[in-house]
């Protein structure tokens, strides 16, 4: 194809020309723009104001402050020290919390107020004048004066140096050896005042007389005359001395005041003395010269020239005595070995006793002592007694004689309330008057055996008896094994371990004891002594069969032969098939030991006499001869020997009711699960 020529596109007509309105949309919008933010800066400013305002009504506080009083407010100024705040003029404005203030003003100390919500809008500091000052002095000055202001002591010494509030006071200046001084104080606020005294000295005499007359006075070192001499003086102190040939310096101050222009001395002069040096056996001793006594007699002064009598003296010495006499200045040595001074003590007591004096063993009373007359310490022992101590002085060649009185131990301390150890152990005991009465049974008595004899005894003492057994925890306490705590009644003990623990109450309440025991063998007894032992056989009877009753009893409980249901620890129905012999219909609520004073006591206050366990008494067994005369017997203790101990009572394995009887008894050697025992000593008025 070729190209052809066509003609150029044909343009669209031009549009016609607009006016140009964009410029002035734009300074349309321009003012727009610049309204709004004119009105809302308005609006954050007068937001801003009210904020302030509301701030300025709710959280500023506002403080109206005074100063008083009205000379200080006109140079006052007013500062924050503390706390969150402004101050304009004299007003603070706080934003909460506490905030001090302080005032100051001329011649006036500072003063503060604490300021928070609590406080009242209007406040008042009111400022403390400035003290004035005042240094006073004089001449002469003296540590001596005293200063007072207003007739009130202010200071001793030489000066004064204080602080006076404004007013008038009235200044004095005391000092015993010049004229008082007084002066008006007029102070002013924060003044410095300053005073001076010119004193003006007392105006006095001294007077000095001496016997004998004539003798040289000197004051303060210069001689000024002969005695009598009468001196005008001022006031003030004065070192006086006088002397005299033959006669004893004196030294003396004398002094003039105001209160005593007049000092007046009149001297008696001592002779001149002279000097004793005194050497003394035994040391210790009164010395005396011519009867006054010497305090340092290792050196001492004299009067010369006159008789002396020097006696030295000591309680169990000879006291010695010299005479001399000597001159003017001279020096001795006087020596005194005095001898001993003896006399006879006799030394007596109720009791034959260990006799001690002064630390010293001298043997048994009564006794009688060659001792020197000093006090003598006497001691006194015997056992089982309460030891006495006395003192004694002898009379020089003659007999004194000191009798001591010996209290038994156990008497002293029931004289001293203390209580028995058997009580503090739980051992109560029963005084028991003894009568005259037929021990063992009669013929006709059912039940009775052959070695229950008969025997008349009676009695000269009385007895204590315990209410009940001696239990295993009293008998620990003895032993020092086994619980303390038990009730049960001790028994598979030896008469010999009874016998024993008997001993050992009796140690315990400082008693003698009662069974001489050496090794494992009793080898006698003490009759007369009040210790704990066991009861006799006798002694037992008579409390189980005749002890405040009308007629002698066969059983504990009476004569009739029937047992009441739980009356005693027997052989109950409980030991059927263990033992041949038991009380079928019985019951008694312990098949074994029961402890002591389960059952209820008898009469008298015993308990377990005719049950629970058997009881060693303290006699021994032994049948006398077939057809023998039974003598009578007083306080019958039993045989003096024999098989083994007798053994009375009835016992939790009795089931026999012959064998309840008071009069059985029995022969042992052995310990025994059924046999224990009481304890019984001898009354005596006082126990």
């Amino acid at each position: 194809m070729s190209e052809s020529n066509s003609p150029p596109p044909i343009e669209p007509p031009a549009e016609p020309a607009q006016p140009n309105h964009n410029g002035i949309d734009a300074d349309i919008d321009s003012g727009r723009k610049k309204h709004r933010v004119l009105v809302a800066v308005s609006m954050f400013a007068l937001l801003g104001g009210m904020l302030l305002y509301l701030a300025w009504l709710l959280i500023i506080r506002g403080y109206a402050i005074a100063i008083e009083p009205a000379d200080a407010r006109v140079e006052s100024t007013i500062q924050r020290i503390s706390g969150a705040g402004f101050m304009i003029g004299s007003s603070l404005y706080t934003f909460g919390g506490e905030v001090t203030v302080e005032a100051r003003a001329p011649l006036y100390k500072p003063g503060q107020a604490t300021l928070n919500r609590n406080s009242a809008n209007n406040v008042t500091i009111t400022l403390e004048p400035l003290p004035a000052l005042l240094t006073a002095t004089s001449t002469p000055s003296r540590t001596e004066s005293r200063w007072l202001i207003d007739g009130n002591m202010a200071v001793q010494g030489e000066q004064l140096v204080t602080e006076l509030p404004e007013g008038e006071y009235q200044l004095t200046l005391s000092h015993p050896h010049f004229i008082d001084e007084h002066a008006t104080i007029l102070a002013e606020k924060g003044q410095q005042l300053n005073h001076h005294f010119n004193l003006t000295p007392v105006s006095g005499m001294l007077q000095i007389e001496s016997v004998p007359a004539g003798a040289e006075v000197l004051i303060d070192g210069e001689a000024v005359g002969n005695t009598p001499l009468a001196l005008e003086r001022d006031g003030g102190s004065y070192t006086v001395a006088i002397n005299a040939p033959g006669f004893e310096p004196i030294a003396d101050t004398l002094e003039i005041t105001e209160r005593q222009p007049l000092d007046s001395r009149r001297y008696n002069m001592q002779l001149l003395g002279a000097n004793i040096t005194a050497e003394l056996q035994p040391s210790s001793g009164v010395l005396t010269v011519n009867g006054a006594p010497v305090t340092e007699p290792s050196l001492f002064r004299v009067n010369a020239n006159e008789p002396l009598n020097i006696r030295y003296s000591k309680p169990g010495y000879v006291s010695a005595t010299q005479s001399i006499e000597l001159s003017p200045g001279a020096q001795q040595t006087v020596r005194f070995n005095l001898t001993p001074e003896f006399g006879e003590l006799h030394v007596s007591s109720n009791v034959p006793a260990q006799a001690t004096i002064n630390g010293q063993s001298r043997g048994e009373t009564p006794l009688t002592q060659r001792v020197q007359t000093l006090p003598q310490t006497i001691q006194l022992q015997r056992p089982y007694y309460r030891s006495a101590t006395v003192t004694v002085t002898p009379e020089a060649n003659n007999v004194t004689r000191s009798h001591i009185e010996l209290i038994p131990e156990f008497d002293a301390r029931r004289q001293e309330g203390r209580p028995l150890f058997a009580n503090t152990i739980g051992i109560q005991l029963i005084p028991v008057e003894l009568d005259s009465f037929t021990m063992g049974s009669p013929l006709g008595e059912s039940g009775r055996q052959r070695n229950e004899v008969q025997r008349e005894v009676s009695f000269t003492r009385d007895v204590w008896i315990s209410a009940t057994h001696v239990t295993e925890g009293q008998y620990a306490r003895f032993t020092g094994q086994g619980n303390r705590e038990s009730n049960l009644p001790i028994t598979n003990i030896t008469w010999l371990d009874a016998a024993r623990f008997t001993n050992w109450l009796s140690e315990q309440e400082g008693l003698m004891p009662f069974y001489i025991i050496q090794g494992n063998q009793v080898t006698g007894i003490r009759r007369a002594s009040r210790g704990y032992r066991l009861p006799s056989e006798a002694e037992w009877e008579f409390i189980a069969k005749h002890f405040r009753r009308a007629a002698r009893t066969a059983y504990i409980w009476g004569n009739q032969a029937v047992l009441r249901d739980r009356q005693a620890n027997f052989a109950d129905k409980e030991l059927q098939g263990e033992q041949p012999f038991f009380f079928r219909d019985y019951e008694d609520d312990h098949k074994g030991v029961a402890p002591v004073a389960s059952y209820r006591a008898d009469r008298n206050g015993f308990y377990d006499l005719d049950g629970n366990v058997r009881e060693w008494v303290h006699d021994a067994y032994l049948l006398p001869a077939s057809g023998s005369t039974i003598p009578a017997e007083t306080d019958y203790l039993g045989p003096d020997s024999g098989r083994g101990h007798v053994i009375k009572g009835a016992s939790y394995l009795t089931g026999q009711l012959p064998l309840l009887r008071a009069s059985v008894r029995y022969q042992g050697n052995d310990p025994a699960p059924d046999v224990g025992f009481r304890v019984a000593r001898y009354h005596q008025a006082g126990d």
